[in-house]
């Protein structure tokens, strides 16, 4: 079954301003998140004190 998502709104906004305001802040803590990961031992090869 198909829902029609047209007039439907949360917070007062859009579905789709919505997911955007919601979706921007979680794919950015996301990214910063996966970025810190794989970067965690950049100083290491900096300095060349590799374990």
């Amino acid at each position: 079954m198909s829902r029609d998502f047209e007039g439907y709104q949360m917070f007062g906004l859009p579905t789709f301003t919505t997911i955007v305001i919601l979706g921007v802040p979680v794919f950015w803590v996301i990214y910063t998140g996966v970025f810190m990961w794989l970067s965690r031992g950049w100083s290491q090869e900096d300095t060349g004190e590799e374990n």
